[in-house]
């Protein structure tokens, strides 16, 4: 829609009307020529618009005059309230000739009028009423962009195509079909049934056959990637798909059978290759993770793989390879594997697996299935056991259930390790090229009938699996957590040594301790890193094998060591290691060694399991508390990785990825949810996630009354407000647990004088956040500010509203609250408050009462020298604030009435290397802007003058006085109202009593029902705050701030940055 005018447009409205249709135009922003209103009365005036010469100005046009249009003619009204048309948010709806006569005649290449729905509310999806729906319309100069804000983005291991590049590519890499092409095929009716059912993935068979060609196309040789989602059930255990323009490369058509084998070896097996041009890329073939495994030869997908595709003498017909008479099959050992509780449902899901298809499988194949293991507790309870006992109708119900709901959350892996079949005669009517004589003695694989084939499941293997989780449905996982820099990339890359099949030779003893906040990922990374190296986890919460009896609790550790060294190759991962400290603290002296010895041990013993096996077991163990970890364990874990809280980027990535597949409203930015969710990590973030959905459910059964089956199948989306909500709740919840820190709501406004005071800090604040590469090459920035001056100047309230504008959290310290009775818990807790800032970061950490926690040293002869070593810790975190990646973005804003007590060292440059002195105002014009700040949100008197009453005040006010000056004056106005109002009830309650009213009347019912707005209204006026000042008595003496006046005398001099 872009409409050009080059003369004059005149559009006919009444005076109100014009008046919104002139404010529109300025809030354009585009340059008029002129701009005519005329009007005579309530009749209809002509607005006259000139456009200028700038395109710009052309297009703004254009947006104006369809927005008088429709808002003038009510052409959205009659549409959606007449027709009882459908809304769907972010539908689009077209409207033709609504263009009226005296607004011109636009061109006749016109487009129709097309607007987006932009918002629905409550629910997504429903009929507009009249009286009932709002309808909002805004112009087309707020442009609405669905895919940034309505949707979070896609996963981005998802294929993704533009259709432009896929034009191009099917333009640029078109085949020509001939001789050559068509030589692997067979020319003649196929009976062998394809997946066309699921027409969205796979492509149709184009040909038929006719004679076996003795022909080959040569090998081509792809990257491989898995599948994300299951294509087709039927067929993805041997289906491979590439593009269209890649089938000409293979020589082959959609639907025919291909040899597919990898490059690190010679093994082959059939495959059969689909066109799928949705979402696939290139010179790239997809196919199940199952499928790329058995190709490969169980090598894992972690790194780029290549296999070779060529064609195969069957074409699209069904191949001539034997059909197995025994196929001996064994469990590949995992947890769930060797579980006696889940055997009768792994049994039941592999017996599901081989009777629903015939299959292809050859020696060596791994095949996956998946269990729900709450159904084991359901056979586990005896009560239940005695009623379904001799009546199978119950497993029946559930079996059936089970089909419609998939809540499948563990997988069970086998390997077949031994096929026996026939080999196939031939008769010399067909080829006898390489594939056809190996797929006739079983080379590339053999058919497995449930109805012919004889299937013994027997013995235990010790293999790596492919990573089927997300293939099959089980929960992925934030790709943020996964960095190229991050703990998880670290993990990899010890693990992935220690599988390196010499690694054994070395004697390597892997054991890892991940320590990080609860709820950063430490287990979802050693989930995903398990998962992505193909091997097992084993999930051990150390609180569950702990014991009053040191014995017993060795005696447990020991054997679940033994049941993961029977997994191998795996992860033990020991949760909470920090429970076996706490064990050990009531241990007789000279015993608290006996766990950490029995640890060690288990851990050595893992060595001869990994030669026998040639799997080895790493052990894993997280922590969030490891100040609270005994030496000795920690000796035993060779190596450390530490996770800190998530950054805005990360964030951004987490909420991304928990809001995929939710509909979002159009006022919802997740890239602002990410700085205002600072120091939450992942769990607290999903924990977020689910209660602004909570909100949003909440308020459709709020604003709506339809019933809740047909709001959720209108969809509901999330708006801004529910994730405000969201994030009040969570930082409520938050701040309980460890006192996070939040952006304060203090503007400069609540601050009256102190300019030159608020340039400085801006200036040490804002530089290094909007010009971060000033300070790239290793300048290091100034974090520390110090506020000294007499008490009640507005230190707090200035650090307060320095965070607020520069959008920074702000977490406020006492000094006393840092003192503790214990050894090395006061220094701890500062360890503690620089770590919740740097994980809220940016953020501003305020330091009231500094001179409490870092007065001089040697000064005091406190016990055990507590002062000195919490100062002393003060300096070396802020040391690592001054320089280092850990510190950036981090400030520290102290405050003080006595800087004279402060240690020397605190003062010298890079700590609290500027000082700022907060005195008293030294003009009445100071002390009124003061005044205008204290009483902006006051009701004043029209007589009441300011200016005179700051004249009045002397000059060592300080701000707590002022405060204290209009908060008296406020309640002498109030106390002034409420006489009054008691004045008026005794003379009513005089009166003869009302009928209408209860008698006599009390000040409650007066205030509620019959007093007016003027009687309630508290107007302060000249006397209440003449009285008030009378009665002030200033917290400061003038002797007290002549003392203070000698120490910012003192300060400015001997300090380098003082003032």
């Amino acid at each position: 829609m872009a409409y050009l005018f080059d003369r004059p447009l005149t559009v006919n409205c009444t005076p109100a009307f014009s008046d919104e249709l002139h404010d529109q135009v300025l809030l354009s922003g585009a340059l008029w020529e002129r701009l005519c209103l005329s009007s005579s009365g309530d009749s209809p005036v002509a607005v006259s618009i000139s456009p200028a010469t700038s395109c710009n100005s052309r297009r703004t046009l254009d947006s104006l005059l369809s927005w008088a249009i429709l808002k003038q003619d009510n052409v959205l009204e009659e549409r959606f309230f007449d027709e009882q048309t459908i809304l769907r948010q972010g539908s689009m709806y077209t409207f033709e000739d609504v263009i009226p006569e005296n607004a011109g005649s636009p061109p006749s290449t016109s487009e129709p009028y097309q607007f987006v729905l932009a918002l629905a509310a409550p629910v997504l999806q429903g009929c507009a009423r009249r009286q009932a729906t709002r309808l909002i319309i805004t112009s087309a100069l707020a442009r609405y962009d669905s895919v940034s804000h309505a949707r979070a983005d896609p996963p981005e291991d998802t294929p993704r195509s533009d259709p432009d590049s896929e034009a191009e590519e099917s333009e640029d890499e078109g085949f020509e079909i001939d001789e050559a092409f068509l030589a692997g095929s067979i020319l003649h009716s196929s009976s062998a049934s394809s997946p066309l059912a699921v027409d969205d993935y796979v492509g149709n068979v184009n040909g038929h056959r006719s004679e076996v060609s003795r022909i080959h196309a040569s090998e081509w040789s792809c990257e491989v990637r898995p599948l994300t989602a299951q294509v087709s059930a039927q067929w993805d255990d041997c289906a491979v798909y590439v593009r269209t323009c890649d089938l000409s490369r293979i020589g082959i058509l959609s639907g025919d059978w291909a040899v597919a084998r990898s490059g690190r070896g010679s093994s082959s097996r059939l495959v059969r290759v689909y066109a799928q041009d949705t979402q696939m890329e290139p010179n790239i073939a997809y196919a199940a993770p199952q499928l790329l495994h058995n190709i490969l030869g169980g090598t894992p997908l972690h790194d780029t793989q290549t296999i070779y595709l060529r064609s195969s003498p069957f074409g699209s017909q069904q191949p001539t390879i034997p059909t197995a008479r025994t196929m001996t099959i064994a469990r590949v050992a995992s947890p769930a594997s060797t579980d006696r509780a889940y055997q009768r449902l792994f049994l039941r899901a592999l017996q599901d697996y081989l009777r629903q298809e015939r299959r292809i499988v050859k020696q060596g194949d791994v095949v996956t299935v998946t269990i729900n293991t709450d159904e084991a507790r359901r056979h586990d309870d005896p009560e239940s056991s005695e009623e379904s006992n001799g009546d199978d109708d119950s497993d029946t119900l559930v079996d059936t259930l089970s089909d419609g709901f998939d809540e499948s959350n563990e997988l069970v892996f086998f390997m077949v390790t031994n096929i026996e079949h026939n080999v196939i005669p031939s008769h010399g009517e067909v080829s006898s090229s390489d594939a056809y004589v190996g797929s006739t003695v079983g080379e590339l694989g053999c058919w497995v009938n449930s109805a012919v084939t004889r299937i013994v499941q027997t013995g235990v293997e010790h293999s790596r699996v492919p990573d089927t989780a997300g293939y099959l449905g089980l929960p992925e996982y934030p790709s943020s957590l996964f960095g190229p820099d991050s703990a998880y990339e670290k993990l990899l890359a010890l693990t992935a040594a220690a599988l390196n099949r010499h690694a054994v030779d070395y004697q390597l003893q892997l054991s890892i301790l991940l320590k990080g906040p609860r709820g950063v990922g430490k287990y979802t990374v050693a989930m995903q890193v398990a998962r992505r190296l193909g091997i097992h986890l084993y999930e051990l919460d150390c609180f569950d094998i702990i014991d009053d009896n040191v014995v017993k609790t060795e005696g447990t550790l020991r054997a679940r060591f033994e049941q993961a060294a029977a997994c191998s190759p795996c992860i033990l991962l020991l949760r909470n290691i920090d429970a076996f400290s706490q064990t050990t603290q009531g241990m007789e002296s000279g015993k608290e060694g006996n766990l950490s010895n029995a640890l060690q041990e288990c851990i050595n013993s893992l060595q001869q399991t990994w030669s026998l096996t040639g799997y080895p077991v790493l052990v894993v163990a997280t922590t969030s508390n490891p100040e609270r970890v005994l030496p000795r364990i920690m000796s035993c874990l060779k190596h450390e990785i530490v996770y800190e809280a998530p950054g805005e980027r990360e964030r951004h990535e987490i909420l991304t990825s928990l809001l995929h597949g939710y509909h979002l409203g159009p006022d919802v930015s997740v890239k602002d949810l990410a700085v205002q969710t600072a120091a939450l990590v992942a769990a607290d973030l999903a924990d977020f996630v689910c209660r602004a959905r909570r909100a949003s459910v909440q308020r459709a059964l709020r604003d709506t009354d339809q019933g809740e089956v047909d709001m959720f199948n209108a969809g509901i989306p999330i708006i801004a407000a529910d994730f405000e909500l969201a994030l009040l709740e969570s930082r409520a919840s938050y701040s309980e647990n460890i006192g996070a820190p939040k952006i304060p709501s203090v503007s400069w406004d609540d601050v009256g004088g102190l300019a030159h005071v608020k340039a400085d800090i801006l200036d040490t604040i804002q530089l290094p956040l909007e010009h971060p590469e000033l300070f790239a090459d290793g300048l290091k920035k100034r974090s520390g500010i110090l506020l000294y001056g007499p008490p009640g100047t507005g230190k707090t309230l200035l650090a307060k509203a320095v965070a607020t504008s520069c959008a920074l959290n702000f977490f406020s310290v006492k000094g006393p609250e840092l003192l503790n009775m214990y050894i090395g818990e006061s220094e701890a807790n500062v360890r503690r408050v620089f770590q919740r800032a740097r994980d809220a970061r940016p953020c501003v950490i305020f330091f009231d009462e500094l001179d409490s926690v870092a007065p001089k040293r040697g000064n005091h002869g406190d016990s055990g020298g507590v002062m000195d070593r919490i100062v002393s810790q003060l300096l070396a975190e802020l040391d690592g604030l001054s320089g280092g990646k850990a510190g950036a973005d981090v400030f520290v804003i102290g405050a003080t009435n006595r800087p004279d007590l402060l240690d020397s060292a605190l003062l010298r440059p890079g700590r609290f290397d500027r000082m700022l002195y907060l005195g008293v105002s030294k003009t009445h014009a100071a002390q009124l802007n003061i005044l205008q700040a204290l009483t902006r949100k006051f009701r004043l008197h029209p007589d009441l003058k300011l200016e005179d009453i700051a004249e009045q005040c002397p000059f060592h006010y300080t701000g707590a006085d002022f405060y204290a000056l209009c908060a008296d004056a406020l309640l002498k106005a109030m106390s002034r109202k409420a006489e009054e109002l008691e004045a008026t009830i005794a003379e009513l309650n005089k009166l003869p009593p009302d009928p209408q009213h209860p008698y006599p009347l009390t000040p409650q019912y007066y205030l509620a029902v019959m007093a007016t707005t003027q009687e309630t209204e508290v107007l302060v006026s000249q006397e209440d705050f003449e009285t008030a000042l009378r009665e002030l008595v200033p917290s400061v003496s003038q002797a007290e701030m002549d003392h203070y006046a000698q120490i910012q005398q003192r300060f400015s001099t001997e300090t380098i940055n003082g003032s």
